[in-house]
């Protein structure tokens, strides 16, 4: 009775229900607002709350989805006691902590950068093989055979699969979701990488790439080398990082979209634990990536030790007096880049050889990850992150950041505290 239960309910929620209650919902009674629209681009989960405040019964329709998703969890703890039972799991066994310093500024360090101060100690990461797997939705969350959720597929955050699954459902019923088993897309072994946020640069390169290096001692230890799933339509840059990682087109194949049966799913642990990356994972794609990136990069590349970030062609954080600060920063010898402008394999030549970078917060930030010694600092407006701290100072990098005034989504930079702060690294780094 409590399995028919389980598939009755995962059916008329994901399925039926749901999908037309959804869709309808937020193509005819959500107004998308300024308001809105500006938080979709600044933060990676957006506020609920916005959409309360036009449909307050909607809060109801997502506690009842809510509640499902809670009660049909298996947990990462779940996953690593279910495997090792069935003797379907494989740890890297090594120790990592990190020690984050706090961050240097003049001003005020806000709690998201001192709450992360310390020493962290990571878990041991692990390939996990769970055997028919149904794959759901344009995110692909994974489905066990008794229609429990592996939380791993969507990060290994509830917040990240809520939102997964409301953006699932307001893509609208499908006929895909209730085709016939046998007439589904069937893959024998694989590894997705495909999540809610596996689009965006810096979750791909920190929390995807990263995953590769458990998944490769999965192949050591088998000898059975699973497809990977990737997103689909990837841009060039996601393709040019799979070949500087050793993958070619025949490693990897798109996802559908809507659903797949998989017979045996590895399913890879996120490297990055309570706000932190794993440093030991960052070293790894690193070394891997440098290890190739001659065969594609330009080898007439201009190169400066000292970088400024563009965004200015960016939707958010551009620096509105960029001119003004290009020309402060060249006394200090800084040349500027526009990253978008950059095949992924100039990017990565690029930061391996950087020594000190000038950049407000963004997702150029990401390719710290090739750099070695290095100071940062990194300019912030409205949107203050903790994420590039974290990873900088685990690489062991001075790091250094300033707060500066915002207008609307955009960031005036004082050049006197610039050049201050500037002159204050460059005294550390000596």
């Amino acid at each position: 009775m409590n399995k028919a239960w389980c598939y009755l309910q995962e059916f008329l929620i994901f399925r039926l229900i749901y999908p037309v209650l959804l869709q309808y919902i937020n193509n005819h009674l959500i107004t998308l607002t300024d308001e809105m629209e500006k938080d979709k681009r600044e933060n990676n989960i957006p506020i609920l709350e916005y959409e309360y405040q036009q449909l307050p019964f909607l809060k109801f329709i997502y506690s009842v989805l809510f509640n499902y998703l809670h009660n049909n969890l298996i947990t990462r703890a779940n996953l690593l006691e279910q495997c090792q039972a069935e003797n379907n799991l494989y740890q890297l066994k090594y120790e990592e902590i990190v020690q984050l310093k706090p961050a240097i500024s003049y001003q005020k360090i806000p709690a998201a950068f001192t709450d992360r101060q310390g020493k962290f100690e990571f878990t041991n990461p692990f390939a996990a093989v769970v055997k028919n797997v149904e794959l759901l939705g344009i995110y692909g969350i994974g489905f066990t055979e008794d229609k429990n959720i592996i939380l791993e597929t969507a990060l290994d955050r509830v917040d990240c699969l809520e939102h997964t699954a409301i953006s699932t459902l307001r893509e609208g019923f499908s006929f895909q979701y209730i085709t016939p088993v046998g007439n589904l897309d069937n893959i024998d072994l694989a590894c997705s990488l495909v999540n809610y946020w596996s689009h965006l640069y810096a979750h791909w390169i920190y929390e995807a790439l990263t995953r590769l290096e458990v998944l490769e001692y999965y192949v050591q230890k088998t000898g059975k080398k699973p497809i990977l799933i990737i997103d689909k339509n990837p841009p060039p840059w996601k393709i040019r990082t799979l070949e500087l990682m050793g993958y070619g087109a025949e490693d990897y194949i798109e996802w559908n979209g809507y659903r797949a049966n998989v017979n045996e799913l590895v399913v890879c642990s996120k490297r990055r634990e309570g706000g932190r990356i794993s440093i030991k994972a960052c070293h790894w794609v690193r070394e891997r990536i440098l290890s190739n990136v001659e065969r594609y990069a330009n080898p007439n590349l201009p190169l400066n030790p000292k970088i400024f970030i563009s965004r200015r062609k960016a939707n958010a954080r551009r620096i509105l007096n960029e001119e003004e600060v290009i020309n402060t920063l060249a006394k200090r010898d800084f040349v500027p880049y526009i990253i978008e402008d950059l095949d992924f394999a100039d990017q990565v030549k690029l930061f391996a050889q950087a020594k000190f970078i000038v950049a407000p917060h963004g997702g150029g930030v990401t390719n710290i990850i090739f750099a070695e010694n290095l100071t940062l600092i990194e300019l912030f407006g409205q949107k203050i992150s903790h994420f590039y701290y974290t990873v900088a100072q685990g690489l062991g990098f001075d790091y250094g950041c300033m707060f500066c005034e915002a207008k609307n989504e955009d960031i005036m930079i004082d050049c006197g505290e610039l050049t201050r702060i500037v002159d204050k690294m460059t005294k550390i780094r000596i």
